[in-house]
């Protein structure tokens, strides 16, 4: 399926339900709005949301992803693997994340940027590199 520009965070929602991911679609929604707040919190930004949906739509994986968000509004996803394998992402804006991965033995994965926000690109590729993800095919 084809990503195409998004201008709010409905179209997303219906971009991500369009994929059959109805309940990452739910709590994409959730995040967006002001329920449950706490004093300080916000909800996700579309710059944020954006830039989940093009992670998301470009790689594939073996497991589940959540989804919750900051203080600041980033959303935050998190990839559960059948082994130990895991992944955090917080979603800055469209182009600088921070991330946090470990390896099948539990080991933190070290990419460029790790100890700081990290281009959207350099940490694509390294995921792809340290074999979490993989880019979709179709």
């Amino acid at each position: 399926m084809a990503l195409a520009p998004t201008t709010t965070i409905a179209e997303i929602s219906t971009f991500l339900r369009k994929m059959g991911e109805h309940e990452l679609a739910d709590r994409l929604d959730y995040l967006a709005s002001d329920e449950d707040l706490d004093p300080g919190e916000s909800p996700i930004t579309l710059e944020s949301a954006q830039a989940f949906l093009e992670l998301f739509a470009s790689v594939e994986f073996e497991g589940t992803v959540g989804l919750g968000s900051s203080y600041e509004g980033w959303v935050y996803a998190q990839w559960s693997f059948p082994d130990e394998r895991a992944l955090g992402v917080w979603f800055i804006d469209t182009e600088y994340m921070k991330y946090t991965a470990r390896d099948k033995t539990g080991n933190h994965i070290d990419i460029e940027g790790s100890a700081r926000t990290i281009e959207r690109s350099k940490l694509m590729r390294g995921l792809v590199q340290k074999e979490l993800l993989s880019w979709r095919t179709s």
